[in-house]
């Protein structure tokens, strides 16, 4: 089973920041790596973190159960790297990339977890 949630109401993966972001881009950056570890690290997400237009086309609860699969799938949550492009979560089982995109007020209105690479990157 595919363990993807594509919401990409308006995310341009092209469009992400560069490693070392501007400092008028590093809060956002900060703020979105933090959304993602705890939603990792919890394996629940905040609706308050999410912009309407986001929670009108899918559900916190959605949002939980793609986490529950992932965590299932993949092991403990270990570390978040940033990358160019992405975050990549790394789980004692492997690595999946994560997309997330935030608003101009901040709220997450695009996620997308790619399908997991079981076995690379995975902690010892």
């Amino acid at each position: 089973m595919h363990l993807m949630l594509a919401l990409l109401l308006s995310f341009d993966p092209s469009a992400a920041p560069a490693v070392t972001p501007p400092p008028a881009m590093a809060a956002a950056v900060e703020l979105a790596r933090s959304r993602v570890e705890t939603m990792l690290r919890t394996g629940s997400a905040d609706a308050t973190w999410f912009s309407s237009d986001f929670l009108g086309q899918i559900s916190i609860a959605q949002v939980n159960g793609v986490l529950t699969n992932l965590l299932k799938t993949m092991g403990p949550f270990q570390s978040l790297e940033y990358t160019p492009q992405k975050f990549v979560a790394h789980f004692a089982k492997g690595t999946d990339d994560v997309l997330i995109h935030l608003d101009s007020d901040n709220k997450i209105d695009g996620l997308l977890f790619r399908p997991p690479n079981i076995g690379t990157g995975a902690a010892p």
